[in-house]
């Protein structure tokens, strides 16, 4: 028998989560669906007619509670010698009923997906280090320094990124089709050259000649002249451009980067003895498919996330335990599942979208995909997101039920 498994402990806004995935999940799948969980810490009922109950260890707080059950499922799912599960996290949404195609997936001894970053810039998410408020620091400087002198500008959301991504196309569509697009062309090169007026129209943008900042309907900045303000940032601020790279005036590189660090590897390879590659991309804990090969395998994973519990060096959490169970077992680089079964939406990454029209896409509509499952990691129930209201919109054709409102 395949088994579909949720683990949930504590705080309503997690059960809150579970209770519409399971929504979602039981609307698709074929096969039978636990929830394994503490009932004696819920602070409201989970919706389900499967729930497995679990006495956690009374030290743990509730966040702790959730990763003791989810690392010893096998210890708590009612066939372990007979049946195959997968492991779902309260935010993962099924899409279609393809979810049940996962089980086609054998677990040799186990099988995750990928995570969507690589493990350097995962380390400082499981570290206690200060690189995340050290990277902010440089960011804000940068910030600050670079914009100090637009007096509306504010930075890109979801809303600007995709009106910022519209001009943008504008202007691609000039210079690859200068000819098919000529009289656009000549109206909006004789508006910019021309000292008639301040202000351009171009496609609904508007470009203030004055200040040369871009302009969208709502009168949000979302782009500026950067010949023109690199000049004037080096006149204003001594902060210059070259190759690539932002520099301030005491020659110190402020540009923000891809937040990173090596503490996870280093901390890793001095306390387990394993050496693991900061760019090596390692699995997301997500979605997990387990059966009775997986049992050695979770149960070292599960002894030293209890251990590490201790460390203070260390975060509460489970993929980096993850990690060094899969190099501990010499799996790490085995077959994974593909990423339509975990599909990480980013709130901050512009490039994963949808619409109804196209669907979605992880790489600005260059390509369209189809994600069977959806993980919501964050900005769970932001209408304001695309991402969220395709939730809404897929309820909406399969009625199912969202918030307190029922389609």
């Amino acid at each position: 028998m395949n088994y579909f498994v949720f683990v949930v402990c504590g705080a309503k806004t997690h059960i809150d989560t579970l209770n519409l995935s399971l929504r979602f999940l039981r609307h698709f799948s074929r096969y039978p669906i636990l929830v394994v969980t503490d009932t004696r810490r819920n602070e409201i009922p989970v919706e389900h007619d499967n729930i497995i109950h679990v006495n956690t260890p009374d030290e743990y707080d509730h966040h702790q509670a959730s990763i003791y059950l989810k690392t010893g499922l096998h210890r708590f799912v009612p066939d372990i010698q007979n049946d195959t599960y997968c492991y779902l996290d309260s935010d993962i949404i099924a899409m279609s009923d393809s979810c049940n195609q996962i089980f086609n997936y054998k677990p040799e001894p186990i099988i995750f997906a990928q995570d969507h970053c690589s493990f350097w810039e995962f380390s400082p998410n499981a570290m206690n280090c200060n690189c995340i408020s050290d990277f902010n620091s440089r960011k804000h400087e940068f910030e600050k320094a670079m914009f100090s002198y637009f007096e509306d500008f504010k930075p890109l959301n979801e809303k600007t990124y995709a009106e910022l991504e519209k001009l943008n196309m504008v202007f691609n569509r000039l210079k690859k089709q200068p000819y098919k697009n000529l009289r656009l062309l000549i109206k909006y090169l004789v508006s910019r050259y021309m000292p008639v007026k301040n202000d351009i129209i171009l496609a609904g943008f508007r470009f203030n000649k004055k200040n040369r900042c871009w302009y969208d309907t709502d009168g949000n900045m979302i782009s500026f002249d950067n010949r023109y303000h690199k000049s004037r940032l080096w006149e204003q601020q001594h902060i210059y451009f070259k190759n690539g790279v932002w520099y301030n005036k005491n020659l110190e590189d402020i540009t923000p980067k891809t937040l990173h660090c090596e503490h996870l590897s280093d901390f890793i390879k001095f306390k387990y003895g394993i050496a693991i590659p900061s760019q090596w991309r390692h699995w997301n804990g997500g979605v997990f498919v387990f059966n009775i090969s997986s049992v050695k395998f979770i149960d070292y994973w599960h002894r030293i996330t209890m251990e590490e519990f201790k460390d203070p060096r260390t975060k509460t959490r489970d993929q980096a335990t993850l990690a060094i169970s899969a190099w501990k077992f010499n799996i790490q680089n085995m077959n994974t599942l593909p990423v339509k079964y975990n599909f990480i939406a980013e709130y901050n990454n512009a490039n994963i979208r949808w619409n109804d029209e196209k669907g979605y896409t992880f790489n600005g509509f260059k390509s369209i995909f189809e994600p069977v499952m959806l993980h919501v990691y964050h900005h769970w129930d932001d209408t304001s997101w695309d991402i969220w209201q395709s939730v809404i919109r897929l309820a909406e054709k399969n009625n199912i039920q969202i918030g307190a409102k029922s389609f």
